[in-house]
């Protein structure tokens, strides 16, 4: 970890709750500013410009169109403006840091740093869910359960095409972590590409340790990793403002750990936080450990301490 170094960042604020049903989570990117996580971030080390947020329909004012693609051309825009913003700030030489939001805003977070990257990006997905449903698997129509198919080219064209008809991410250049909920049309689709995941039967049945290689594996194949960040992985304990808590999530030194290798390990271009709800939240530690893992990920470090030794210092 390097706090000495100034890593310039790129805020994005993305309050999306239309690919969901869980209201709340589009109150997310605003109350981690009410947090102060700008000046959290700067604390560890980096340089902060907060590009505010992108501008969201409400749900009142929006079609919910096709039922198996509810409120796709909102969703849509949304993603192609959110992919512009995190083109730019890598081509500028900025991470990426893009708060939800629903899961659906990584279609267009992913979309734009795959474009900025020339397809040379690898994806570390945190998620209890696959999201790796289609229009024609899709158990509620709702597309934050779509997005990381569509970013592999599966499902809708529509939505596999947002910002570019090229596949924005190359099936074995991902690796899913966390999953314990999987829809049957996923592990089939899982199984027939040969997705990488290690979920958390593997972490109880084998620990932690095959995890590793597995992220080396990915660094080694692509100069550039995006993670996503789906607090329902993490365990309700230390998450409980998840949009869709999880009571049999990562533990804290579990997701601390395997962001602290990551950050170590990898070149991340950007981190994408999804389904906070701060109406969940207890005492602020969701978004306080959601504030941890993006500076922990960004080989940066945030915590408790950080602030207790610049209180303290002589």
């Amino acid at each position: 970890m390097n706090n000495d170094a100034s890593t310039p960042v790129s805020l994005i604020g993305v309050p999306m709750d239309l690919g969901a049903e869980n209201l709340g989570v589009g109150m997310g990117a605003d109350s981690f500013r009410y947090q102060h996580i700008v000046k959290k971030l700067e604390s560890a080390g980096l340089s902060v410009t907060d590009k505010g947020n992108v501008t969201v329909a409400d749900r009142k004012d929006v079609s919910v169109g096709n039922p198996r693609l509810r409120h796709l051309d909102e969703i849509i825009r949304v993603s192609e403006e959110t992919a512009g913003l995190v083109e730019t700030a890598i081509r500028n030489g900025e991470k990426a840091v893009v708060l939800g939001g629903d899961h659906s805003i990584t279609l267009g977070t992913v979309a734009g740093a795959s474009v900025a990257c020339d397809g040379n990006i690898g994806v570390i997905y945190f998620d209890a869910h696959g999201d790796m449903n289609t229009d024609e698997t899709t158990p509620t129509g709702n597309i934050h359960g779509m997005q990381l198919a569509s970013l592999m080219g599966f499902g809708a064209p529509e939505l596999a095409k947002t910002y570019g008809d090229q596949v924005k991410l190359q099936k074995e250049h991902l690796l899913h972590i966390g999953g314990c909920d999987f829809d049957q049309s996923e592990l089939d689709l899982m199984a027939r590409e040969n997705i990488k995941a290690f979920t958390m039967l593997d972490l109880l049945s084998r620990n932690m340790a095959p995890l590793f290689p597995m992220i080396d594996e990915l660094a080694s194949k692509v100069d550039n990793i995006w993670i996503s960040l789906d607090l329902d992985s993490i365990d309700a304990v230390y998450a409980p403002g998840a949009g869709m808590p999880n009571q049999k999530g990562l533990t804290y030194r579990e997701i601390a750990t395997i962001a602290d290798y990551i950050g170590k390990k990898c070149s991340v271009v950007g981190v994408d936080v999804v389904e906070y709800n701060p109406l969940q939240d207890k005492e602020s530690k969701t978004a306080e450990l959601a504030t941890e893992l993006i500076a922990t990920f960004l080989g940066h470090n945030y915590s408790w301490y950080t602030g207790y030794l610049e209180a303290n210092k002589l």
